[in-house]
C-alpha cells in the first residue's frame, strides 16, 4: 500500500467520524445515512470494508436492523479514535482559539477524549497552565463537537495536585509548552 494514498474512501471516513461522536451507543444503517445525508445503499457497501477490518461491529437488532458501533475492544481503533479527536478539536477550531486566547499560557487536553477512549457523553477535559481564572463562551465549540468542554485554570503547575499533573501530562500540549 501506498502511504499517500487514503486507506478509505469519503465516506468511510465519515461513518468512521459519526461513530467517534456517538462512542458507546450503536446506530442503524438508516440512521446513519440520515445523519450523514448518503443513500442507505453507500452507506451499507462503505460499511462492509470497516466491518472486515474491524473497526465497527455490526449486530442484528430484535427487529432485525442491522445495529452499528465502533469496536472500542480494539486498540487500533483507539488509536484512530485519538487522531480523529485531535483532528476535530483543530478543524473546530478550539485550538486556535485557545491559543488566540490565552497566548504565552499552556493548553493542554487531557482525560479519555485526549487518549480516544471517550464514549457519546463524555465531556472534554483541558488545563490552562499560567493563568487566572477567566470566563470564557465555549458553546459554539460544544455544539460543534457535540461534548461538554471543562476548561481547569492553574497560574501554575506547581500548585496542581500531583496525580492530576501526571493526567496532564500524559495528554496532549495544544499550545505552549512544559518545562520540567
Amino acid at each position: 500500500m501506498d502511504i499517500y494514498k487514503l486507506k478509505w474512501t469519503r465516506l468511510q471516513v465519515e461513518i468512521f467520524r459519526f461513530l467517534c461522536i456517538i462512542a458507546g451507543k450503536s446506530a442503524t444503517g438508516r440512521e446513519i445515512a440520515k445523519k450523514l445525508k448518503k443513500s442507505p445503499t453507500a452507506v451499507s457497501k462503505s460499511l462492509k470494508d470497516l466491518e472486515k477490518e474491524e473497526i465497527i461491529s455490526v449486530n442484528r437488532d430484535k427487529e432485525n436492523a442491522f445495529s452499528i458501533e465502533l469496536d472500542l475492544d480494539n486498540e487500533a481503533v483507539i488509536s484512530l479514535k485519538r487522531v480523529e479527536n485531535l483532528k476535530m478539536l483543530y478543524e473546530s477550531g478550539l485550538a486556535h482559539f485557545l491559543r488566540d486566547k490565552f497566548p504565552g499560557c499552556t493548553a493542554i487536553l487531557f482525560g479519555s477524549y485526549s487518549r480516544g477512549e471517550d464514549i457519546h457523553s463524555s465531556d472534554i477535559d483541558i488545563a490552562i497552565v499560567g493563568t487566572k481564572d477567566k470566563e470564557i463562551n465555549l458553546k459554539e465549540y460544544e455544539k460543534m463537537l457535540g461534548k461538554n468542554i471543562i476548561v481547569n485554570f492553574y497560574v501554575s503547575f506547581r500548585e496542581i495536585n500531583k496525580h492530576l499533573r501526571n493526567n496532564m501530562l500524559n495528554g496532549i500540549i495544544l499550545s505552549g509548552s512544559v518545562s520540567i
